[in-house]
């Protein structure tokens, strides 16, 4: 039996509410100030391929299984910069939900 799968729109949003959700409790109020004054014109949300430092986190089953997943990076684009304030790995499966959030360092 194959896997119910959200689409990668769908996790991506999911993605950023959780972020939303969570950023008081995990960022400095500088960074959620930043991110708040320049979300709306430098601000990105974009899904990519997982990388390989989620290994260190997650155990993956099986290679197969990388595909229902989704990592979503979250931050300010400068011109002389990226200002990544999280990386979301977010489970596509709607019957094995599953969502893990690397925050900014301080």
């Amino acid at each position: 039996m194959s896997a119910r799968l959200s689409s990668v729109e769908e996790v991506t949003h999911q993605a950023y509410d959780i972020f939303l959700e969570l950023a008081p409790d995990n960022l400095s109020q500088e960074d959620i100030d930043l991110f708040n004054e320049h979300r709306e014109e430098f601000g990105f949300i974009e899904e990519s391929d997982i990388d390989d430092s989620w290994e260190t986190i997650v155990a993956f089953e099986q290679e197969a299984e990388r595909e229902h997943f989704v990592q979503v990076i979250i931050g300010i684009e400068f011109e002389d910069s990226d200002d990544v304030f999280a990386k979301v790995l977010i489970s596509r499966d709607l019957d094995a939900p599953f969502c893990h959030v690397v925050w900014k360092q301080q």
